[in-house]
């Protein structure tokens, strides 16, 4: 069971990678030049990566801490900063990661305060806990994971699709890791991913779940299928190296 349970710390937090198109970057700007009022979001969406270019995420994440100070209330500024500690954490060192989960959880929960029915609140809420259970202990992990489960259950009921319904994924991959005394069920998890694709079938990472799943359930034609079709979808620009990890994950299980 303790080993269930540290597989849940170590891994579980994965799947919340967003697959999402980054805005258009351009790599000219400087720090000094980013506004940061909320009339600008705009561009501060344009520096955000999504983990292409770490340092440009590390400047949208300065750009919104400096703009929450002087609005801390605006729910439009909270989410996104929830955002950028997110993916700044997601980059960083183990040693660093903390500094960044805790207050991109701080920062997603003002954001749900504010806006209770907004999608992008709960969603990047969800993302910081699940990256905070990486370095938390067995049942500090355990309990974390029940809040990300709860966080993106609210994302189905508000808006399935956002983030080409990552929260399918995330749900699906709590359903498959957990074991089943903890709620686990293969069953269910297959479901989520498969619902998962109805919604955004060009998520790349929805599918190699869903390979996994299919594998671990012993279909291992339909595990095949969502494999080879992963290595037969291009690689977007704006999400290069995502792609290209998950390709090459594909290619690795197709050898098993």
């Amino acid at each position: 069971m303790l080993v269930l349970l540290a597989t849940i710390a170590s891994l579980l937090w994965m799947p919340l990678l967003v697959y999402a198109e980054s805005f258009p970057v351009d790599k000219q700007r400087t720090l000094t030049e980013m506004p940061t009022s909320p009339d600008s979001l705009g561009a501060t969406d344009a520096l955000f990566s999504y983990g292409e270019d770490k340092e440009r995420d590390r400047q949208a994440l300065a750009t919104l801490e400096r703009a929450v100070a002087m609005d801390a209330t605006n729910y439009q500024l909270l989410w996104r900063a929830a955002r950028a500690y997110y993916q700044v954490g997601d980059d960083a060192s183990a040693s660093e990661k903390r500094r960044y989960f805790e207050p991109g959880i701080e920062m997603g929960q003002r954001a749900v305060v504010q806006q209770p029915t907004g999608v992008e609140g709960h969603f990047w809420l969800g993302a910081n806990y699940g990256g905070l259970s990486e370095i938390q202990g067995v049942w500090q992990a355990f309990q974390m994971v029940k809040k990300v489960r709860a966080e993106m259950e609210m994302v189905l009921r508000l808006q399935a699709d956002y983030e080409h319904g990552s929260a399918y994924r995330a749900l699906g991959e709590i359903a498959r890791q957990l074991p089943g005394i903890l709620g686990g069920n293969l069953k269910r998890a297959i479901g989520y991913l498969e619902q998962g694709l109805r919604v955004a079938p060009q998520n790349m990472g929805m599918k190699f779940a869903l390979a996994e799943a299919y594998r671990e359930a012993g279909q291992h034609t339909a595990s095949q299928r969502q494999l080879q079709e992963i290595l037969s979808m291009p690689v977007r620009p704006a999400r290069s190296q995502a792609d290209r990890h998950t390709q090459d994950k594909a290619r690795q299980l197709l050898r098993k």
